[in-house]
């Protein structure tokens, strides 16, 4: 019995390690065929299909771009991976992922990178969209009146006179700056002037000519502001990027506001909030700025919190005026403001009157406000504001066109007749054949022809009527003139009208002359000869220019003839590639022969003494190519490659799932485990079996796995260990899942009651 019971321990702990077994394998598999799934993408819908595919599943930022960069990614699809996955993530609860390798932007918490916005037709939206803004504030500027000293400041004090003396002191986390021989003065929450007068009161313990009024033992002092503290404020509300930010205490709330992305589609321009100590301290629109230029002036303290509201109010400015969009408005705002934010109409607008489209209930209607009315009448949340176009017609007007010399529209009331047209247009032209029309309207719509000899005299004494269309016919108009055709290594080939006496080289010319790289010995005239109804319908003959574009056969040209020139024969453009990092003369080389190798190439330079040899590379169209024995290789150059010989790095570098993302001497952590145990070692998140190694010439190894061992890759020196972090699980398995694991473990059944029978 106890046999029997033992036994069936064993069969159940063997059944159980072979499920795990399974299910590892399949769970490996998907890995792999996801990572394979991902590698490559062709357009931002498939992209940001696949973005919202991977966050669903519960992956993070670091994870998908390790999977695609593994699979050879380009820098620039890394890059709209990474703005596409925070676009979508910023109006989400989840935080925003950050690439430890991503560059930092300047203004904002270590590793934070600024936002980019969508795109919004909101006015002043477009301001937090300039990337020709800069974020950061300017530091070399002259100490603004306002700004409070704290903790972190450098301040420069001066002493001159019958003493001189400097010191350079920073402000101490207590408030206070220690000099010699003297107490701790406190300046926290003072400003310069303020400070300067304490710093003087103080000194004149050890200077008396600072409080002395005698020219020979005076001492004067002077107190700048060398270097301005770091401060913490946090951005809170409807912004595009909310958070807490470290930035320059010179930093206005309109720097802040630019490094967090802007208000949000629903944040408010004209309501946001500067809370300082649990008050609201001042509350800043940006109208101010956008409209009129003021610029919002408030400089911030540490701990600060700008809160950005929803708006309140908001019109859409449809059409006719200068700057159309969403505009917010504050309460009891009229549509005279509306018109000073949009910039007026625009020139083509009827101006007396507005027609607004407002919400009713279920429904909307129209609503006409009338000039007078603009100062008066206040707007409603969600108006569409219209200014209607001025119509193109022209009242009391005809028009005269063709073989006229001053063609165009003429007033009613000063021609009558069809003689007073002609005589306002300047008469008939040389090319007038006397014919002509009138298109006659009704309603608007032409539905009248006269036809006119202008000979007559009685033609001419006809009385015009209002939006009559005069059309004086001319020779050219009944003529088909005929052309010939330059194509090909000509300046500026083209159709041209054939005039009698011209020839191949009349041709040429008008053509702009030959490009530098034709072939002006074998210029091509194709003539068509299909009228002498024989089996050859063209006939080529061939010319040869000189430098001065003399030939010796200079035929006429006939209509339809094609003068075409083309390359010289064999002739190609000099092509060129780069070679950058450690060597001797780095810089742009000319490809010499076919099939130019990097072997070729590297013969050209010498090396330097920190090269990294064994880690050159190319860079070709964003993809980094890693090379193995430079010896060896016959790896063929291509136009725009860039030969990188990079430097020798000695450190690694660990990012992704470990407790502290580092960057390691080299010589003390020569494997993988041992760099991972001197980065704090694995995180709790860490998927060991996935992690990888990148090396400096763009080759990448990951580790393998063989049931529950590991055989983590080799490094060397510039390596960077990559450690993803684990996918989370999904609470529910899909219906395939579920039946694909329950065939199996059935089928697992089966074979161990075989094994036991």
């Amino acid at each position: 019995m106890l046999y029997l019971q033992h036994k069936q321990r064993i069969m159940i702990k063997n059944f159980f390690a072979i499920c795990f077994l399974f299910l590892s394998i399949q769970a490996f598999s998907q890995d792999i065929d996801t990572m394979k799934s991902v590698a490559r993408f062709s357009s931002d819908a498939e992209l940001t299909s696949y973005i919202n595919k991977a966050k669903s599943n519960g992956l993070s930022l670091i994870e998908v771009e390790g999977l695609v960069n593994a699979q050879g990614a380009s820098p620039s699809e890394l890059q709209k991976l990474r703005t596409l996955w925070n676009a979508g993530s910023v109006n989400s609860s989840s935080p925003i992922d950050i690439l430890p390798d991503s560059p930092g932007s300047s203004l904002g918490n270590s590793g934070n990178t600024k936002i980019t916005p969508k795109a919004s037709i909101r006015f002043g939206s477009n301001f937090f969209e300039n990337k020709n803004i800069s974020e950061v504030p300017q530091l070399f500027v002259a100490t603004p009146n306002d700004y409070r000293l704290g903790p972190g400041d450098e301040l420069i004090v001066n002493l001159f006179g019958a003493s001189e003396n400097s010191y350079s002191i920073e402000i101490s986390r207590n408030g206070t700056v220690k000099l010699d021989r003297l107490a701790p003065i406190y300046l926290s929450g003072l400003s310069i002037s303020s400070a300067k007068s304490r710093l003087k009161n103080r000194l004149s313990k050890l200077y008396a000519g600072l409080v002395s009024n005698d020219q020979l033992s005076k001492v004067d002092i002077d107190v700048s502001l060398q270097k301005a503290r770091s401060i913490v404020i946090n951005i809170t509300g409807q912004i595009t990027g909310p958070g807490t930010y470290t930035i320059s205490g010179f930093s206005s709330v309109l720097n802040a506001l630019f490094a967090a992305g802007g208000p949000n589609e629903i944040g408010s321009f004209r309501n946001i909030k500067l809370l300082r100590n649990g008050k609201v301290h001042k509350t800043i629109d940006l109208y101010d700025y956008f409209v009129s230029g003021i610029y919002p002036n408030v400089y911030l303290r540490d701990q600060d919190v700008i809160l950005v509201e929803a708006f309140s109010k908001q019109v859409n400015v449809n059409s006719g005026f200068k700057t159309n969009g969403l505009f917010e408005l504050k309460e009891n705002e009229t549509y005279e403001d509306v018109l000073n934010f949009a910039g007026g109409f625009s020139s083509n607008s009827y101006k007396d009157k507005l027609f607004v489209s407002r919400i009713n209930s279920y429904s909307r209607s129209i609503v006409e406000i009338s000039k007078k009315d603009f100062s008066k009448s206040n707007l409603y949340d969600g108006d569409i504001i219209n200014a209607k176009t001025i119509s193109s017609f022209i009242e009391n007007s005809v028009s005269i066109s063709g073989a006229v010399y001053l063609p165009g529209t003429f007033d009613l009331t000063s021609v009558s007749t069809l003689r007073d047209l002609i005589d306002s247009a300047n008469g008939l032209n040389p090319n007038a054949i006397n014919k002509g029309f009138i298109y006659r309207s009704e309603k608007g719509i032409e539905d009248e022809i006269i036809d006119l000899n202008l000979l007559d005299s009685q033609a001419l004494n006809i009385t015009l009527q209002n939006q009559d269309r005069v059309v004086v016919l001319s020779r050219t108009s009944l003529i088909d003139y005929d052309s010939f055709i330059t194509k090909g290594l000509f300046n500026s080939p083209q159709t041209f009208q054939l005039k009698e006496g011209m020839t191949i080289t009349d041709a040429v010319i008008l053509s702009g002359g030959f490009m530098n790289k034709a072939d002006r010995s074998r210029v091509i005239l194709n003539r068509n000869i299909s009228k002498n109804n024989d089996n050859t319908l063209i006939e080529n003959l061939e010319f040869s220019f000189d430098e001065n574009y003399k030939t010796e056969n200079d035929i006429l040209l006939e209509k339809n003839d094609v003068i075409s020139v083309r390359n010289v024969p064999f002739q190609r453009s000099t092509k060129s590639y780069t070679i950058s990092g450690e060597v001797n003369t780095p810089g742009s080389y000319v490809l010499e022969l076919e099939n130019f190798s990097v072997k070729n190439a590297l013969k050209k330079i010498k090396f330097t003494n920190s090269a990294n040899i064994d880690q050159i590379h190319i860079i070709r169209d964003g993809f980094q190519i890693p090379l193995n024995d430079i010896n060896v290789t016959d790896f063929i150059i291509s136009e725009g490659d860039n030969i990188v010989v990079p430097e020798i790095k000695n450190i690694v570098k660990t990012i992704g799932s470990v407790q502290q993302p580092s960057i390691l001497d080299f010589e003390l952590n020569k494997s993988f485990k041992k760099s991972i145990v001197n980065s704090g070692g694995f995180s709790e998140n860490a998927d060991k079996k996935r992690s990888y190694v990148i090396y400096q010439n763009g080759l990448k190894k990951q580790t393998r796995s063989f049931l529950f061992f590991k055989k983590y890759p080799k490094i060397i020196s510039g390596s960077t260990l990559v450690v993803p972090p684990k996918k989370e699980k999904e609470n529910r398995s899909s219906t395939a899942e579920l039946i694909g694991i329950t065939s199996s473990i059935t089928s697992l059944v089966a074979i161990i009651r075989l094994i036991t029978q």
